[in-house]
């Protein structure tokens, strides 16, 4: 994946050129880390959970279908319209999901005479439906009744849909930004129509996906041919480039348009311009991960805690007593035990990966991780480690286990700890955030687990 931040043509060069003095030409530079959420799930807000609202938006007398993704706590909230390519097949709803969990409300609609709406459908009414529906966004009613912060809205797009938020963010001078994911360049198309036969050609290719439009590819076609004006989408990015603008193209498919996209973005002094490749095809079939984080990351210019990571503590560094193992130690925070001894305890994970997950730690050992122990205080954990693993498979009826240990990235407490997590045949791990699990639940596993401890 390569990634570009635009802020203007002398730092570019300037940076590139240090680049190159400082080092191999192939140097790659460090992955930006994951968001939190693009990987685990948040904790409820009890007083005002996390929601979804399915409606109909009134456009020009024909009912367009749809969905906002509400997100937790009070608000009001940055809010994130996404409109869906030709003809909407990758729906991206994981995008939205996560977009949510990041703490932004998330729209999508259906055109008109897409999927269920009403009406007809043509690009010169996906057009107006885009624009329509960043005016309800803006309606005070909405932003009262679903908590938006009408200052803090983007509208994104994925392949004509691109286009669409292109249009949408054009029409009102109100939205903060715009994300175009692989767009399609509408209006382009008309160059390749130059004959009947090609005409024929375009028709045909385009016959598939008009199965669920309320259209025809000739009708489609021949606006195309008449509009090609209009529907330009290079035009269309320098209006929009005075604005944030986040362009993400995948080199299998549409990465030579966004990259024309860039380059009139450039040309009309883009003031904040992200570029994005990936190496994917165009429905992000193999990349859906680093979608969401690169959307997630570049939602944070608006809200910050957007972009939110696990801290992790650096390898080198002073002990801190305050660790909440540390606590544990010194019988300052509760847990539940299944083993100690002078030098070792095992206690049950609060948050567990799988019921029955334990963590092994040193008593008097104050190794932040694994390159600061003696060897003599590894032995001693690793040898309850093997009692609790034994425990777990005599107390669960496991056929496996999972020793990990994490050193730095990954690593939650700077405290050397072991998990030992259950394994159910068939049932793969996921290696995220969990909840905390119920006290009652805790407390009733390390018991069992406790009882199959062996001397």
């Amino acid at each position: 994946m390569t990634r570009r931040l635009i802020a203007g043509a002398r730092p570019l060069v300037l940076g590139a050129l240090m680049l190159a003095l400082a080092g191999p030409a192939l140097a790659e530079p460090k992955v930006p880390p994951t968001p939190r959420a693009v990987v685990a799930d948040p904790a409820r807000d009890k007083d005002r959970p996390a929601d979804m609202a399915a409606f109909q938006v009134d456009i020009a007398g024909s009912k367009v279908n749809a969905i906002l993704y509400t997100a937790s706590g009070a608000g009001p909230h940055p809010t994130m319209l996404f409109l869906h390519g030709f003809p909407g097949n990758e729906t991206n709803i994981d995008l939205l999901q996560a977009v949510r969990r990041a703490g932004w409300n998330a729209m999508r609609i259906n055109y008109r005479g897409s999927w269920g709406s009403q009406g007809k459908f043509s690009f010169a009414n996906a057009r107006a439906d885009g624009e329509a529906a960043v005016a309800w966004l803006l309606d005070p009613a909405n932003v009262a009744k679903y908590h938006i912060d009408p200052s803090r809205i983007v509208v994104a797009g994925h392949s004509m849909g691109g286009f669409m938020a292109a249009d949408a963010v054009a029409s009102e001078p109100r939205v903060a930004g715009a994300v175009l994911i692989d767009s399609w360049d509408i209006g382009s198309r008309s160059e390749r129509i130059t004959s009947a036969e090609t005409r024929k050609t375009a028709i045909e290719a385009m016959r598939p996906d008009t199965a669920p439009l309320a259209t025809t590819p000739e009708a489609l076609v021949a606006e195309i041919e008449r509009d090609a004006d209009k529907l330009d989408l290079q035009k269309l990015t320098a209006r929009i480039a005075d604005r944030p603008l986040l362009l993400i193209g995948a080199e299998f498919a549409g990465a030579p348009t966004t990259r024309k996209l860039a380059d009139a973005a450039k040309a009309a002094n883009a003031k904040a311009l992200t570029e994005t490749y990936m190496a994917t095809d165009h429905s992000f079939s193999d990349a859906r991960i680093a979608l969401e984080g690169e959307v997630i990351r570049w939602l944070a210019r608006f809200e910050p805690k957007s972009a939110a990571t696990a801290p992790f503590p650096p390898l080198k560094g002073a002990y801190d007593e305050g660790n909440i193992f540390a606590r544990i130690i010194r019988g300052e925070a509760p847990s539940y035990k299944v083993y100690e001894d002078a030098d070792v305890l095992a206690f049950m994970d609060r948050a567990p990966l799988e019921p029955g997950h334990v963590l092994v730690i040193s008593k008097t050992s104050k190794a932040r991780n694994l390159l600061e122990m003696d060897p003599k205080d590894i032995a001693k954990v690793m040898a309850v480690v093997q009692k609790v693993g034994q425990a777990e498979v005599d107390a669960l009826g496991l056929e496996g286990f999972l020793i990990l240990q994490n050193n730095g990235v990954g690593q939650s407490v700077p405290h050397l700890h072991i998990h030992v997590i259950p394994r159910v045949a068939g049932k793969p791990v996921y290696l995220v955030e969990n909840k905390p699990a119920d006290p009652k639940d805790l407390e009733a596993m390390a018991v069992r687990i406790k009882a199959a401890m062996k001397p």
